[in-house]
């Protein structure tokens, strides 16, 4: 029989049933048994491998995703977002929100503040600020180093034109404008240093076109706009897609040590102005007062009649003095084309009344002086003797009757030799009043002199007698 084999082996049954018997081998059939149960655990590790193989495909898949995801970008207000994919910019103006990009390596989306950026420039030009004080541009002028002299290395100060120091303090505002330039050509910690240079630059060469009097004086916005364009002129150059909006000069003084001086000059200026500005106004109060509203137009026409008369314009001149004599009245006269009327006022107006006035007063006497010539001459020819001794009479009760005439009766008959010396008291008085009047005819020909000169300044006419 063979060991390999199982043999059945026939025995002889019973009528009644059928059997059958089979017969292994004990060795074979462990080794049967054996394989199955390898065939079972094969199954299952290539089970836990399928199944591991579907976990590691849906992880790779869900990485992916992931990978995917992570180019969404948050991009907050006040900034600006640049995708870039490869290197290469592909959208350089992303709005604040959510946005896309491929993820890192192959695309990145930068973020960019796009809001205004204060700078201030407190040192670079100010003296040295001894010990360890703060912001400079809060520090008082005070503070810092007023040594007559300045070290460059140490103290800061500005060259105007006219050789001077000054000493400025700046701020600037500046954004970056465009985006993508400045992420290409600007390293974000060099910033701030950038835009400091070009704008001390712009200090240096702005300051240096202006004295320092009118540094100090003027509110200096010309000064500020030639800094902010050459220190704007300097950043495009370096292609550094930053706007400067403008540029403010907080703080400027001299030289520490002249501060005083400085000081006096301006008061000096400050004064200056105010009592010009008084003047003024007490020139229209005067003028006002004098013509009132037609003292302009006749100071045009008196000055128009002093500069015809000292060139020769006679005929000129006359028709300028019909004009203001017009004026004067209230009448409409023709001026440059133009019918003017002014209602003369003040005192001007008062001297044109007295004048009326006296003019018709002395008309009025000289009709009664020429009256009574003619009643003394009808009283001569009809008793010439008494006339005279009447109107002879008169005049001696008159002469007797002044201060100055003493009266001394003598008796009928009886003469006298009578040495009278002047009265010193009259005499003195009476020079007195000669000099009194030779002053006030000397200072009022220097007046006019004065004023002569004056007006011909003004209007530039040379004077024939030089």
């Amino acid at each position: 029989m063979d060991e390999n084999q199982d043999q059945p082996i026939e025995t002889t049954k019973p009528a009644g049933r059928s059997a059958s018997v089979r017969l292994r081998d004990r060795q074979s059939t462990d080794r049967r048994e054996q394989h199955q149960r390898m065939d079972a655990a094969h199954q299952s590790l290539a089970d836990a491998l399928r199944i591991t193989y579907r976990l590691l495909q849906g992880g790779m898949v869900v990485l992916v995703l992931l990978y995917l995801f992570s180019g969404f970008q948050s991009i907050n207000e006040g900034e600006r977002g640049v995708s870039v994919r490869f290197g290469k910019i592909v959208q350089p103006n992303l709005e604040p929100g959510f946005q896309w990009s491929w993820p890192y390596p192959i695309g990145e989306v930068a973020r960019v503040e796009a809001g205004s950026v204060e700078l201030p420039i407190g040192q670079h030009f100010m003296p040295n600020l001894p010990g360890n004080r703060t912001d400079p541009m809060e520090a008082d002028i005070k503070s810092f180093s007023s040594t007559r002299q300045l070290d460059p290395a140490n103290n800061g100060f500005n060259i105007t034109a006219d050789l001077n120091i000054a000493h400025t303090q700046w701020r600037a505002y500046y954004r970056r404008s465009n985006h993508a330039m400045y992420l290409a050509n600007i390293f974000e910690l060099d910033e701030n240093a950038i835009v400091r240079a070009a704008v001390e630059r712009g200090v240096v060469r702005s300051v240096a076109t202006i004295e320092i009097d009118e540094l100090l004086k003027n509110s200096n916005e010309s000064v500020s706009e030639m800094v902010r364009v050459v220190a704007q002129e300097t950043l495009d150059e370096l292609d550094s897609g930053i706007t400067i909006d403008r540029v403010v000069l907080a703080r400027k003084s001299p030289p520490t040590s002249l501060i005083e001086q400085f000081s006096s000059v301006q008061s000096a200026a400050q004064n200056a102005g105010k009592n010009f500005e008084d003047a003024m106004l007490e020139r229209d109060q005067v003028l006002n007062e004098t013509a009132g509203a037609a003292s302009g137009t006749l100071i045009e026409q008196i000055n128009e009649f002093e500069r015809l008369t000292e060139i020769g314009d006679t005929q000129g001149a006359e028709a300028v003095l019909a004009k203001i004599d017009l004026l004067l009245v209230g009448e409409e006269v023709e001026i440059n084309g133009e019918m003017v009327q002014w209602q003369s006022s003040g005192e001007v107006s008062e001297l044109i009344s007295n004048a009326s006035a006296t003019a018709s007063a002395m008309v009025s006497q000289a009709i009664a002086g020429y009256q009574l010539f003619e009643a003394k001459q009808s009283q001569f020819e009809a008793n010439p003797e008494l006339m005279i001794a009447r109107d002879w009479s008169d005049a001696m009760t008159v002469f007797l009757n002044k201060d100055f005439v003493s009266s001394i009766m003598l008796p009928t008959g009886v003469s006298a030799e009578m040495l009278i010396n002047n009265d010193p008291e009259i005499q003195k008085e009476m020079e007195r009043r000669i000099k009194q009047r030779l002053t006030q005819e000397s200072y009022e020909k220097r007046m006019d002199e004065f004023e002569r000169d004056l007006r011909r300044s003004r209007r530039g006419i040379e004077d024939p007698e030089q």
